[in-house]
């Protein structure tokens, strides 16, 4: 299934050395950015002479850690010495204070010269990341050959470092596709070396039961196994499967093996048991919790399914013997309950649900889902615990003590901090790491989205919506790892790195410490270790961007180019051939007065590093104008916003590749401007219909031609072709003709259904429109 995962220790040290001559860094390129960090002249030798003093006991679990790394790559034998200790020559000393600037228990400051190390802080967490640290600023080239190194090298620095958040995590999910014990602590391992102190793990889905739960055998028995795995993507008709038994679970023992482990490395494990949604697989071990007699199977298929669990007396005894196991085995202070994607169909037609709701009281089945998440918390909180889950919770009424893991957008998180309560921002548009992070149409199947280590680095956790006060209550941010498409451990390496080294500067580094110029010069020694790491991490930061941007004429524009990765050649063509080292060099933006195509590739040392980029521009009369929109797009399709509507590119077959502006539940709403008053033929828009995604074409659009006062003109309606329940993708043209007419400005509605058909299978769930290009001519 996959390579066998390198152990924590061996894994560190493989990217740490890889060559006898050692060299002192260049640059120091520690991710996520110190507070503040002063390189200074000089360095510190690590060698068979060397002392590790430790004045506190609390501290002796990170010095016999960082002990076994250095014993584990040299021949250097180091004495631990546990004594109140003053730092002298050849030592590195582990020194408990209690400073204001290292008050915070994760705080740290470190000061390496010629005759010492010394690392301070208040708490062994501080120590812990300042141990992390220090890894980063062994030499990246040495050798590594195991026990041959006579010493090690380390520049000379000060550093005084703290987190922004407290919360800084990664989640996996192992239901969709299961890994293996080994890779989850490599995944562990990679959460420590980037300071994420969080590791949000998600054990029970439609598609598998992952857990071990002793009084309930049969989740292991037939919730962990599905009879089949759909191949290709779920857009593609018809379906199909391998007809392979897919599953299995993690003991308890493993459980606990993970949870020691996680915790040795300052990382507290979530685990998130699913409800009152995404609960096939326990339903068809046992049905008697579902709303209807059944039969259940785990599901075979990746999406939202009707049946869940039905809030009767047994399922929720059911439930809270399933998390008293779980709160055996994790003594987290939060226990993940799910809570989203919850069809509410079993439960209206249920007479049990609609007399309970009548008994308590509810409105409608979004209360019932509140009164649902509300008697878990109830049991949570009696054992010590917190409830959280993603923002589907506050549908209804938000429980009372409950943190919210907005992921839809920012606005769960921003409803929550309003309302005093804490959140975590993980939203699609940024932290959904199992989207795509270059050119689709080169990348291994994805579930979509278009997320890139740029657009990573762009995200600001804090909503400018809050006040100082209720920003208090954002956490943090966490990347989500959902593996319908990861069927393997490389792949999960593939998708996450190098984002997740991204995601880490922005929950660590200070707001006003973030630079993207200066991480994507770091991130180069970064890519050395991983390829001595033997890890499979994205080359999509070589893709090439091609942007538009005004040149000084009204009529004229520059094409501009930008890469993640500095300092490479690019090359393009104007003629559509392959781009290559004898096509143009790209120095500057350059002028484009005609509809052309464009490739163009990065090279390194003469070799392609990435599939061309490839991008047409349509020349017409809206192009480049400026454009309103009265509704933005939903942050997780809103491409470069209103000017992707006139930039000359158009949005391809697949919905995330960045270019198509997605609206949820609004309408689309523009005024264009042209400028001056002119002839105007045909106005034509695109929109995209994907009904399996839940994006359905419009149900009409109205284009008004206006003058320049603002008087209209002209209108005309245009409605959708009619389309069969059952069509799955397609790109339609609304084009309004017009004979005789002109105008200054005009105007676009395109009204949205604003939730899903009855015979869709997420029947009144909200609905997409999705729109590229409004084209005058």
């Amino acid at each position: 299934m996959m390579k066998k995962p390198l152990n924590y220790l061996l894994l560190l040290f493989l990217f740490l050395f890889a060559a006898c001559e050692q060299q002192l860094p260049n640059s120091i390129s520690i991710i996520p950015q110190p507070e503040t960090i002063k390189v200074l002249n000089g360095h510190f030798k690590i060698n068979a002479d060397t002392k590790l003093l430790v004045d506190d006991n609390d501290f002796l679990p990170v010095a016999n850690y960082l002990l076994e790394q250095i014993q584990l790559k040299s021949n250097i034998q180091i004495e631990i010495i546990s004594d109140k200790v003053v730092p002298t020559d050849n030592c590195i000393c582990l020194i408990k204070e209690n400073s204001d600037a290292i008050s915070d228990e994760e705080a740290y400051q470190m000061d390496v010269n010629g005759s010492n190390i010394v690392i301070k802080a208040s708490h062994a967490k501080g120590i812990f990341w300042g141990v992390q640290s220090l890894f980063q600023l062994f030499p990246i080239e040495t050798n590594n050959t195991l026990g041959e190194l006579k010493e090690i090298i380390i520049p000379a620095v000060q550093i005084t470092d703290k987190p922004r958040f407290s919360y800084r995590g990664m989640h996996l999910d192992v239901c969709r596709h299961i890994f293996p014990l080994d890779f989850i602590k490599q995944y562990i391992d990679l959460l420590a070396m980037y300071k994420f102190n969080t590791f949000h793990w998600h054990l029970t889905e439609d598609q598998g039961w992952r857990i071990e739960i002793k009084r309930y055998p049969k989740l292991a028995e037939i919730a962990a196994w599905r009879d089949s795995t759909l191949i290709g993507s779920y857009g593609d008709k018809p379906h199909k499967w391998d007809g392979k038994r897919y599953g299995g679970y993690y003991m308890q023992e493993e459980v606990k093996e993970i949870v020691k482990y996680a915790a040795d490395r300052n990382i507290t494990i979530i685990p998130e048991i699913e409800l009152p949604g995404h609960s096939l697989a326990a339903l068809a071990a046992y049905p008697e919790l579902a709303c209807t007699d059944g039969p259940f199977r785990p599901a075979t298929l990746w999406g939202v399914f009707e049946d869940v669990y039905c809030p009767k007396d047994e399922t929720f005894e059911f439930l809270e013997g399933v998390l008293t196991e779980v709160m055996e085995l994790f003594p987290s202070e939060y226990i993940h309950i799910g809570g989203d994607e919850c069809p509410k169909i079993r439960w209206k037609n249920c007479a049990d649900c609609q007399q309970l709701m009548r008994n308590e009281g509810l409105q409608n089945e979004h209360e019932l889902q509140s009164y649902f998440i509300r008697r878990i918390e109830k049991f949570l909180n009696k054992n010590g615990r917190k409830l959280i889950g993603w923002d589907e919770i506050l549908e209804g009424g938000l429980s009372p003590n409950a943190t919210v893991m907005s992921w839809r957008g920012i606005e769960g998180g921003i409803a929550a901090a309003k309302q005093g309560h804490d959140a975590i921002m993980t939203p699609g548009s940024h932290c959904y790491f199992d989207h795509y992070q270059a050119n689709p149409d080169f990348e291994p199947l994805a579930i979509g989205g278009f997320t890139t280590l740029k657009k990573v680095y762009s995200y600001e956790p804090i909503p400018e919506e809050l006040n100082a006060q209720e920003a208090k209550h954002i956490l943090g941010s966490q990347a989500n790892v959902w593996t319908e498409y990861i069927p393997s451990a490389e792949q999960v390496e593939y998708m996450i790195l190098p984002r997740m080294l991204a995601l880490a500067e922005v929950n660590w580094s200070q707001k006003d410490a973030r630079n993207w110029d200066n991480f994507r010069e770091k991130i180069n020694a970064h890519f050395r270790r991983f390829d001595l790491m033997g890890l499979n991490y994205s080359r999509g930061s070589w893709k090439v961007d091609i942007n538009l941007i005004k040149s000084g004429s009204q009529k004229q524009f520059k094409l501009a180019l930008e890469t993640e990765q500095p300092g490479h050649p690019v090359y393009y063509t104007l003629d559509n051939s392959a781009p290559t080292t004898n096509s143009h060099l790209y120095t500057a933006p350059f002028e484009i007065e005609n509809s052309t195509t464009i490739k163009a590739a990065v090279f390194n040392k003469g070799k392609l590093m990435e599939a061309f980029s490839e991008k047409s521009i349509n020349f017409h009369k809206a192009f480049g104008k400026p454009i309103n929109l009265s509704v933005e797009p939903n942050a997780r399709y809103k491409g470069n916003g209103a000017v992707s509507l006139v930039d000359g590119f158009s949005g391809s077959a697949k919905y995330n590749d960045g270019y198509w502006l997605g609206f949820l539940a609004k309408d689309l709403n523009l005024i264009l401007n042209l400028g001056e008053e002119e002839p105007i033929e045909s106005v034509l828009l695109n929109f995209y219909q994907k009904q399996a995604s839940w994006i359905f074409l419009p149900v009409e659009v109205v284009v008004e031609v206006l003058d320049a006062q603002m008087n209209i003109v002209t209108s005309k309606t245009i409605f959708p072709l009619a389309l069969p329940a059952d069509e799955n993708m397609i790109i339609e043209s609304f084009k309004a003709d017009f004979k005789d007419v002109n105008g200054q400005y005009i105007r676009v509605l395109g009204k949205n259904r604003i939730v899903c058909p009855e015979w869709h299978p997420a029947a009144g769930e909200e609905a997409w429109i999705f729109v590229d290009e409004v084209a005058v001519n």
